[in-house]
């Protein structure tokens, strides 16, 4: 989201006004505002993945927000997502004791909100790229169902499984296609495997996934020889406080045709990280 200005004395970051408030609101229809469509709930998927492609392509070191929930993803006048409260992120690295070498980490003591966050972090410590990978299957769950995070999978799994799956897609977002409907609910199972060594990585796997799905509801016809070319920059503010020293540095990060990830289009979402 944009940074409009602060106040050092009290430590006060002021941003863009998000006039639709967060997607846990829009899911629940407060202030009875309407529902989200099928088509947007898509989209709102697709730029989340798109924004957290973007911090685990950080060089070197990934970034992990830790935090995922509906609650801090937040959308504009366009129901365009902006996700936010980075409180918790954390730059991850390869550090000794970890169970795999090859993998990045962060080894502390687990937060966020406990039906979102990866069974594995609670259990090991170690905040990775596939912690927000679980938490991305919990909200996609929701995005499809509507319904309430806590015994979500379990739920869904059932429906699936016993061919009842019509029965569990959020009627308030719209006539579903039946076939779209069970491809999301798969992938997000996917991402909710217990075993993070299952979870598919957001790329490719999970983008190869939601672009052309949210490329087709926009109407968007894909080329077989079409490349799809990301923005000229990301602007990332990003707010350093720590021992006696506030500062702030601002980003612009640049791609070409070898950039990492290649393939995101038009994606529109905004970091704000606090370390």
């Amino acid at each position: 989201m944009t940074l409009i200005g602060s106040c050092p004395e009290s430590w006060t970051l002021v941003y863009e006004y998000l006039p639709n408030g967060s997607l846990e609101d829009r899911l629940n229809c407060n202030d009875n505002t309407p529902p989200l469509s099928w088509h947007t709930r898509i989209r709102i998927a697709a730029e989340l993945c798109s924004a957290l492609i973007f911090l685990q392509s950080s060089k070197p070191h990934s970034i992990a927000h830790g935090d995922l929930k509906p609650g801090n993803i937040l959308l504009d006048s366009n129901l365009v997502s902006k996700l936010s409260d980075f409180g918790i992120c954390r730059i991850l690295s390869c550090q000794e004791g970890s169970s795999s070498s090859s993998t990045q980490f962060w080894r502390t003591v687990p937060k966020g909100t406990f039906v979102y966050v990866d069974p594995e972090f609670l259990t090991s410590g170690e905040l990775t790229p596939k912690s927000d990978v679980y938490s991305f299957g919990v909200i996609l769950l929701r995005l499809i169902t509507g319904k309430p995070a806590l015994g979500i999978k379990n739920e869904v799994e059932y429906a699936l499984h016993s061919r009842k799956l019509k029965s569990i897609l959020d009627p308030l977002a719209g006539d579903w296609p039946l076939m779209l409907a069970e491809e999301l609910v798969r992938l997000a199972l996917r991402c909710c495997e217990m075993n993070r060594k299952n979870r598919p990585d957001f790329y490719p796997e999970v983008w190869r996934i939601l672009e052309p799905m949210r490329a087709s509801c926009e109407g968007i016809q894909l080329g077989s020889q079409g490349k799809c070319q990301p923005p000229p920059y990301f602007i990332c503010p990003i707010s350093l406080v720590g021992n006696s020293f506030s500062h702030y540095l601002h980003f612009s990060f640049k791609f070409n045709q070898n950039t990492h990830p290649q393939n995101i289009k038009n994606s529109s979402f905004s970091l704000c990280i606090f370390l």
